[in-house]
């Protein structure tokens, strides 16, 4: 089965990306993190759901601001890695949320706010989890995503740098080619260079990703496309390009009729 390969990759891939994010690296911590914390609203004592948690480290950041942590993955390289680094506000559980039996281990189980970060562009049948959230947040909840953005860092986007000299001085100029947006699709890619395998990507357009969450019951209350701004030392086509165009998308939904 594909996901039985994927599982493989990640838990292949789980130390080397470890070592690489450590923390967060610039990406989560410039444009994820921040946009992800104001949409969480973070307060002391509430009950969290981190979806694909990986090392641990954004389920880490929300125990250090007071929640109590629950943290799945489907990698039990991953859920190692986090559990050896572990906070005792922090319930780590390898979960794999693309099968019902596993979502019933959080039976029971109640939350303030669920969050999947990075991650839904990882999985290769993202239905199940959606069906199931909404009845496993509380009165008020919401649910937190962000993902590669599907309009220009997904699929078969291209970076493009482009320069001349016309009038005498050096002029970059910096574009994103797609092309089949709108075509379901799944691609090995390279999240990290020198990554041990390259990973599977599951493309699916804003409208795909947002119908999952209209169809289990979700209201979509804030959208947000976080992208850099500060490039004045970059010289990486990566953060040039995504200058002014978005790299991530970042949405809240919360269920309807709470």
């Amino acid at each position: 089965m594909l996901n039985d390969e994927v599982k493989n990759i990640w838990d292949t891939n789980a130390g080397f990306w470890d070592r690489r994010m450590g923390e967060g690296n610039d990406f989560h911590k410039t444009l994820i993190e921040p946009t992800e914390l104001q949409l969480l609203d973070v307060k002391p004592g509430q009950h969290i759901l981190d979806i694909a948690c990986g090392n641990g480290q954004f389920a880490r950041k929300m125990a250090s601001l007071g929640a109590k942590v629950t943290a799945v993955d489907f990698s039990a390289e991953f859920i190692k890695i986090a559990r050896s680094k572990s906070s005792a506000d922090i319930d780590y559980r390898v979960v794999d949320v693309t099968h019902e039996d596993d979502l019933d281990t959080l039976s029971g189980l109640t939350f303030d706010s669920i969050v999947c970060t990075m991650a839904i562009m990882d999985i290769a049948d993202i239905e199940p989890m959606f069906n199931r959230l909404p009845g496993m947040l509380k009165n008020g909840g919401r649910f937190v995503f962000s993902i590669t953005h599907p309009c220009f860092n997904s699929g078969e986007s291209m970076l493009v740098h482009e320069r001349d000299d016309l009038g005498g001085e050096i002029n970059n100029r910096y574009y994103v080619k797609t092309g089949n947006y709108l075509v379901e699709q799944s691609n090995l890619g390279i999240g990290m260079n020198g990554q041990p395998k390259p990973q599977y990507y599951f493309h699916r357009p804003v409208s795909s990703i947002l119908r999952y969450c209209f169809n289990a019951g979700f209201i979509l209350d804030a959208y947000e496309e976080p992208s850099f701004t500060d490039i004045e030392n970059s010289s990486a086509i990566f953060d040039n390009v995504f200058h002014k165009i978005p790299a991530a998308l970042v949405c809240r939904l919360r269920p309807i009729g709470r």
